[in-house]
């Protein structure tokens, strides 16, 4: 069953995910790559979410603003750069070396001497369009019809405004509806679908946004 983790229990995970993600931004800058990051989804909302008693995760964007232009040219070379970046500074705080998935890169935190996860963290590479819209850095490792391996800029789907939105809901008191909404779509990702690759920032947009369009559209 998908329930809600206790806030001070993920407080000092937080803690060593920031020093982490800070150590990476330095060295980004010191290759020319101006990023920032940020604890987004549930994390950022006290919404963590674990299966019954086992392991939970946090998820985090690396939100690129400016690169120079081989990186823009060569996404690969972006993304294994952050990758090196991240392997780097996660060794110091104890994570194992980062797991490179479709959307994003996985830290793993192991109980010590035992193979059995202790805790994770998700690092999305994001930038925004001319619009404002948020863009993930995709790893298309079997795309069909363009070779594998293929990396390129996705758009989130109605992540536009949604701040705004997430804001117009608490100040309308159903911010209680929203947890429900993301708990139960987690939910159904796991349990129904078996889709444990699916983001949790992505979930908890898609929360806000069906709480939003039932009240406010």
């Amino acid at each position: 069953m998908i329930r809600i983790v206790d806030e001070a229990e993920c407080k000092r995970y937080r803690s060593d995910c920031s020093i982490t993600l800070k150590k990476v931004c330095t060295e980004l800058k010191r290759k020319g790559i101006t990023a920032q990051f940020t604890l987004v989804g549930s994390g950022a909302r006290n919404m963590v979410t674990r299966n019954g008693n086992g392991p939970f995760d946090l998820d985090y964007n690396l939100e690129i603003f400016k690169a120079p232009n081989e990186y823009w040219n060569n996404l690969r070379h972006m993304k294994n750069t952050v990758r090196i970046l991240l392997d780097d500074a996660a060794g110091l705080q104890c994570f194992s070396e980062s797991k490179d998935s479709t959307s994003c890169l996985t830290a793993l935190l192991h109980f010590k001497d035992e193979p059995t996860i202790e805790f994770s963290f998700d690092v999305a590479i994001v930038t925004r369009n001319s619009d404002g819209t948020l863009c993930r850095l995709m790893h298309n490792k079997n795309a069909w019809g363009y070779g594998s391996n293929q990396y390129v800029w996705n758009e989130v789907p109605h992540s536009r405004n949604v701040t705004i939105k997430a804001k117009q809901i608490k100040a309308a008191g159903l911010w209680l509806d929203v947890r429900n909404q993301y708990v139960n779509l987690k939910e159904m990702y796991l349990s129904r679908w078996w889709d444990i690759d699916h983001p949790s920032f992505v979930v908890y947009i898609e929360a806000v946004n069906n709480v939003y369009n039932q009240y406010f559209v």
